[in-house]
């Protein structure tokens, strides 16, 4: 799964020298195990990204949001209507708990473990 991840993400010029790319990566790792995660995504995720990594929780989420960013400049919306099966990512940029869910629950559909 962390590999088809990185491609994704390598797909869309987000490589592993941007602070968030491990943050992002654990963070849908996260919402795979459990998607209910996503419900309080402060407490039940970026607080174990921020203890692993020894950092902030606002340092994860202006990460992710680098991630993000960086993945929208370089074609990512084409990536999110392909994961998503939605046009509407066209104009749309995605709040990081957003970006994680279509992540999680693309991944989740790819291996067969959701419906």
């Amino acid at each position: 799964m962390k590999q088809k991840l990185q491609s994704l993400l390598h797909t869309t010029g987000v490589f592993s020298y941007y602070y968030g790319y491990q943050y992002f990566i654990r963070s849908v790792e996260l919402a795979v195990q459990n998607p209910e995660r996503l419900q309080s995504i402060q407490k039940e995720i970026y607080i174990t990204v921020a203890s692993e990594y020894q950092t902030s929780i606002a340092s994860v989420e202006r990460d992710i949001r680098t991630v993000r960013d960086v993945m929208m400049k370089n074609g990512g919306e084409q990536l999110l209507i392909q994961m998503t099966g939605s046009p509407g990512w066209a104009d749309k940029i995605p709040y990081p708990r957003d970006l994680i869910a279509i992540f999680a629950q693309y991944l989740l559909r790819e291996s067969g473990q959701n419906s």
